[in-house]
């Protein structure tokens, strides 16, 4: 197994252009690739801390639109009109709450870079990873928009077939992508989930 390095060079780009994460540059080419994000839409981020999604996701959306990030921890604030966040464990969040508070009737798309704590332990990993997605997996139901998006990490184990079939039943079109920013040790992939039902 190949050595696990953190200070990469995505790393040590995110440190000199102003960005809180190496998963900006994700999002980054996920957007660029797929041209999923519009100006003006409405953007909830889940699991945002530290921001670097809501970074990409404000410059994208521009001033109409607005980027609401939740996360268990606290996300320093960021220097921006459009992003918005709150502190919460996402298993308890009634997204028709978080709906309401921001007078939107949808989201227009739902990012996720949120992740259990991996264990080594492939059977509590896979549950782990199972519970985390039915959780997000009711707030996408209930808060994208009919034709709207979804981007969620997952990782290549034993979950990953199930969460695919379960995400084409509410999307017209599921697709895997792994960004060049990922760590080519890390199992990690994006589901990119469009048209939903």
């Amino acid at each position: 197994m190949g050595k696990f390095v953190v200070k990469d060079r995505f790393y040590n780009k995110a440190k000199q252009e102003g960005f809180r994460a190496r998963s900006a540059y994700k999002l980054k080419e996920i957007q660029d690739k797929f041209h999923l994000i519009k100006k003006g839409d409405k953007v909830l981020d889940l699991g945002c801390a530290p921001g670097s999604f809501l970074q990409i996701l404000s410059g994208i959306i521009g001033e109409r639109g607005h980027a609401f990030g939740v996360d268990i921890l606290p996300t320093p604030p960021l220097p921006a009109a459009n992003v918005s966040t709150t502190s919460a464990d996402i298993r308890a969040v009634d997204v028709k709450n978080v709906l309401a508070d921001l007078s939107l009737d949808h989201f227009d798309v739902i990012t996720c870079d949120i992740a259990p704590n991996l264990s080594g332990i492939r059977d509590v990993d896979n549950a782990n990873i199972e519970n985390l997605f039915e959780a997000v997996l009711k707030i996408v139901r209930e808060g994208v928009k009919p034709g709207g998006t979804f981007i969620f990490k997952s990782f290549f184990t034993g979950t990953l077939k199930n969460i695919t079939v379960e995400l084409q039943k509410v999307f017209g079109k599921v697709s895997l992508y792994k960004p060049t920013a990922s760590r080519s040790a890390s199992a990690e992939v994006y589901l990119i989930c469009t048209g939903k039902k």
